[in-house]
């Protein structure tokens, strides 16, 4: 029988993780600050500082030697600033403040090229209908074409926009210098009001956040009768409704930091009773729920940084323990857990944006007193391949559509990876002897653990 040997480089979950300084852009004490992470092509973008190029463009492929300046966008020492960078017509587009604002165009080949000037105070960016729409003197504009194009708007733009089945949602008062702020939406011919939430008063809708799998926009917005709560929208005065009035009464529950994670939604929020925690939602009340309180009774925990990675939700938060560390999330209480401590004992950290990339995370943070705020990657389990024992006969069918049955009975949990030794599902339990494996199809390798602790291990393929 063909022999393989999976060897693990793993003791368990909480030491399984590794964080490493992959740069010190900005060299010794001074911060680099790394910021406003994207994945574009194949590197992982964003901007930071250093005393020769001021703040500019920067590009990793996850090793020291492939993190370097992308271009010098304001050459020498003065900053460019890029922010609100994504994906337009496959090159990567962002706003930089070079006098005044200019909207910028990156690839590989050309390099940066200015594509709109004399932007002035332009924000809030977002694509709808293969067009780049953002704030302009408080007014809504689009780009496409290579022009910018000024929208007929009857309302004060007074905060942030979002985007949701073709329409532009945006945070808007009738009257310039009045405080009213509500929800109007464009439709793609006029600007009209969505909904009033807050009659005779603001409802500041804010933190606007679509969910492609729930093709639903959500928000915060303020209301006399409910506080300051979760809401969403799908365009349609109809279908702007509460979701859930999380702090109960009047009191606000202030729902920000929204991550999605399959058909869910994660985000952070206080009812009143357990502080500021992570919370989840499916788009309905009764699935919108407080997922743990890792700060045990009123304090808070404040989760930030929420990042999606192979299907998990991994975040910054505070337990009450006064360190820095890294914890990640299946959507349930059980699988909420710490995962890494980042500094332990160092008590002057700094932590700020995080973002995944090629099966790691990077993270924007301050550690130690030596370097500045700088960008460290985090790394998780491999699994290599040579050459013991394989035992398929542990579980059938092999190959399988998903499902798949336990030979023996003293099976308890599984870790499953992919072939490049990467870690997609860790410790999930075994109950009974049937499991379901939601995985594209392809190779895997089946790591089952018994009772007694006895590791085995195969190749299983899924069709």
């Amino acid at each position: 029988m063909k022999k393989i040997v999976f060897t693990l480089f793993i003791a368990n979950a909480l030491s399984a993780q590794s964080i490493s300084l992959l740069k010190d852009i900005n060299p010794g004490a001074n911060p680099s600050t790394p910021a406003e992470f994207f994945n574009y092509g194949d590197k992982l973008y964003f901007n930071a500082s250093n005393p020769t190029y001021g703040n500019e463009l920067w590009s990793t492929d996850g090793t020291p030697e492939g993190t370097n300046l992308a271009f010098d966008i304001n050459p020498g020492t003065p900053s460019s600033l890029p922010i609100s960078l994504m994906n337009y017509n496959n090159k990567l587009h962002f706003l930089t403040m070079i006098g005044t604002t200019g909207l910028y165009s990156y690839d590989n080949v050309e390099g940066a090229k200015l594509v709109s000037s004399g932007l002035s105070t332009a924000a809030n960016l977002l694509q709808s209908n293969g067009k780049i729409f953002y704030r302009l003197n408080n007014k809504l504009w689009y780009f496409s074409d290579n022009a910018i194009h000024d929208i007929s708007t009857p309302v004060v733009i007074t905060g942030q926009m979002g985007a949701v089945n073709g329409k532009i949602v945006m945070a808007a008062s009738a009257v310039a210098g009045v405080n009213n702020a509500q929800i109007y939406v464009y439709d793609g011919t006029s600007v009209s009001l969505l909904k009033t939430i807050n009659p005779n008063t603001t409802s500041n809708p804010q933190n606007f956040f679509y969910s492609s799998q729930l093709n639903t926009l959500f928000f915060s917005a303020g209301s006399n009768t409910s506080g300051f709560e979760l809401w969403k929208t799908d365009g349609t005065t109809e279908g702007t409704v509460e979701v859930k009035n999380i702090n109960p009464g009047t009191s606000n529950s202030f729902p920000g930091n929204f991550r999605q994670v399959g058909d869910k939604v994660f985000f952070s929020a206080n009812n009143g009773s357990n502080g500021t925690e992570l919370w989840i939602t499916d788009g309905t009340e009764a699935g919108t729920k407080l997922v743990k309180d890792i700060n045990p009774g009123s304090a808070a925990s404040n989760p930030s940084s929420l990042t999606e990675l192979n299907g998990k939700l991994y975040f910054l938060a505070n337990d009450g323990s006064g360190e820095a560390r890294l914890w990640e999330s299946d959507g349930t209480a059980d699988g909420t857990k710490l995962t890494l401590e980042l500094k332990p004992g160092y008590a002057n950290f700094v932590l700020g944006k995080m973002e995944a990339y090629n099966g790691a995370l990077y993270l924007s943070a301050k550690l130690n007193v030596t370097n500045g705020q700088e960008l460290y990657k985090i790394e998780f389990p491999t699994l290599s391949v040579s050459d013991i024992n394989k035992k398929s006969e542990m579980v059938y069918p092999n190959p399988t559509t998903g499902d798949i049955f336990f030979s023996g009975k003293d099976y308890v949990s599984y870790d499953l990876y992919d072939l490049n030794g990467r870690l997609l599902n860790q410790n999930v339990k075994i109950n009974g002897n049937k499991t379901h494996l939601s995985v594209p199809n392809g190779n895997y390798i089946l790591v089952v653990k018994t009772n007694e602790g006895t590791v085995n291990t195969t190749k299983l393929i899924v069709k």
